[in-house]
């Protein structure tokens, strides 16, 4: 390609920030971005501000959806805790045998936090967060499992309430109390669960009997009152990779039972690397980083998206538009997105390139061709079979 052909490539359609910057840069260079973040590591993120290692949200788009079964096993998990934090009572007194369910214990909660990361493999940490004095015997708790190292049984398993300072305790995090300053007052959005509970009548169980108040209900959190977090390169977390968490809350009755409370939150954390970005266009409203920043011939061809490349560029396929054709002979009708920016890292580097020749091809149907003495020969014909 030559120089001047390299140039207008570079002036329309590259922007030439790196490192830290790329990230804040109005037009996003997907390239320099993905590679600020594939270099950031373990060993040397501390020598970053603590600023470049927090990222724009709108790089996290499509994260609510991508990573909706993994925030779900957070709600759930939530959800159970709501339930029985508001149906059980321990101060009730029964007749007979029967006694009353006691509270939850330490090792439960960290059973429950820990099934999280062995029932979804893209979760990297969960953690269960009490607010001070909301849990039994404790004034703060805080058990979070979590995992370094991807399809293996090695867990770890820490209760942040362990820390001496209280400048560093969960509580005081943005992301805690942002949460627990949202459900201070009022619960009317929360959803109302109705559960019908029913016990043995005794020790034998021949019949089921009624419980007490029935039917009971409980109020509870749903996917959308739960908190995103914008992504981040947790440095001085466990999980020490570019993560996105979701926080859900639970809730509980006060001392007196007469109105429910903010109880604590269930988080978890995923890997920002497999989540799939969009580089295809979209509406002037949808707030993603990456929009519009595909490589395929704009002319010719359009772009439509492709799932599972993970956080990496070329993750569409440019189609032919209305009027242009594929022009090779292969079983697929498209250009592959990471063929085309392969090719375009080329123009950018000035090596030979093919970028040119991924474009569409103006269509053409099969011409209808006459000669002049097939012409002769059929009126000849049709004079000869009107004499008859």
């Amino acid at each position: 390609m030559e120089e001047y052909e390299r140039r207008q490539y570079l002036s329309r359609d590259y922007y030439n920030v790196t490192g830290a910057n790329a990230t804040r840069a109005s037009t996003m260079n997907v390239d320099e971005v993905i590679e600020f973040l594939k270099s950031v590591t373990p060993e040397n993120c501390k020598r970053f501000h603590p600023d470049d290692l927090l990222l724009r949200g709108d790089i996290g788009f499509g994260m609510d959806k991508q990573f909706e079964n993994e925030a779900r096993m957070a709600l759930r998990l939530a959800n159970f805790l709501s339930a029985f934090l508001q149906v059980v009572d321990h101060k009730e007194i029964f007749s007979g045998v029967r006694v009353v369910d006691q509270p939850l214990s330490e090792d439960q909660m960290m059973g429950e936090v820990l099934s999280i990361i062995l029932g979804n493999s893209r979760v990297w940490a969960s953690g269960m967060y009490w607010d001070r004095s909301k849990f039994t015997n404790r004034t703060l708790f805080a058990p979070l499992a979590y995992k370094t190292e991807l399809n293996t049984r090695k867990f770890g398993m820490e209760d942040l309430a362990r820390l001496n300072s209280s400048r560093e305790a969960y509580t005081n995090k943005p992301w805690f109390r942002k949460l627990k300053s949202r459900w201070s007052t009022n619960f009317d959005d929360l959803e109302k669960y109705w559960i019908k509970l029913k016990l043995r009548h005794n020790s034998t169980g021949m019949h089921s009997i009624k419980y007490e108040r029935y039917p009971t209900f409980y109020k509870a959190a749903e996917l959308q009152h739960g908190q995103w977090s914008t992504p981040e390169f947790d440095c001085e977390g466990f999980v020490k990779k570019w993560v996105v968490h979701y926080t859900a809350p639970f809730f509980g009755w006060d001392a007196l039972r007469s109105k429910l409370e903010f109880k604590g939150a269930v988080r978890v954390t995923m890997d920002l690397m497999k989540l799939d970005i969009t580089q295809c266009p979209n509406e002037f409203y949808v707030q993603n980083a990456f929009k519009d920043t595909h490589r395929c011939d704009r002319k010719s061809s359009y772009c439509v998206p492709i799932q599972g490349r993970g956080f990496d560029t070329g993750g569409y396929k440019c189609e032919c538009i209305q009027g242009f054709e594929y022009p090779f002979e292969d079983p697929i009708t498209y250009f592959d997105g990471q063929l085309v920016e392969a090719e375009y890292l080329n123009i950018i580097r000035d090596k030979k390139t093919r970028y040119d020749f991924l474009k569409c091809r103006v269509a053409g149907a099969a011409g209808i061709q006459s000669s002049f003495v097939t012409v002769l020969t059929l009126i000849l014909f049709t004079i000869l079979a009107r004499r008859h």
